[in-house]
């Protein structure tokens, strides 16, 4: 695969969630662009996550950003998800996906998908989780 430098955030790593980590990763890349990918999205109570889904209308909104050190970027991001090396069971894991640009552009970018079961998690149907959590 080689080192895919773009990433796709969809929840807490948001640069409208305003948390100290989305403030790091707007430190450490280069914001490109709001996006949208296929998949369903849950609400996991203080984020949430996100399953990948054939469905043609299920998508999630989110922002790309181009990472200045991937791989550095990509393990730090790694811990915080969840999926690093020390954690079992993974909460989160990262896989690519196409990602489609507000501008219309394609990108393939990471993304932390959920990889836990979904069955009693409420979806959000929006697909959006800036969106459900404003009041």
């Amino acid at each position: 695969l080689g080192m895919i430098p773009y990433l796709f955030v969809y929840g807490t790593l948001r640069a409208a969630a305003g948390t100290e980590q989305s403030k790091r990763l707007t430190a450490a890349s280069h914001f490109i662009g709001e996006a949208r990918t296929h998949g369903l999205l849950f609400d996991l109570g203080d984020y949430p996550g996100m399953s990948a889904s054939a469905e043609e209308d299920a998508w999630v909104r989110g922002e790309v950003y181009l990472l200045h050190d991937p791989s550095a970027s990509l393990s730090a991001l790694d811990a915080y998800e969840g999926c690093g090396p020390a954690d079992s069971p993974h909460e989160f894991k990262r896989q690519v996906v196409t990602v489609i640009l507000d501008s219309g552009q394609t990108v393939q970018a990471w993304a932390y998908l959920y990889n836990l079961d979904t069955h009693d998690k409420t979806r959000i149907a929006s697909g959006d989780y800036l969106q459900a959590r404003l009041p």
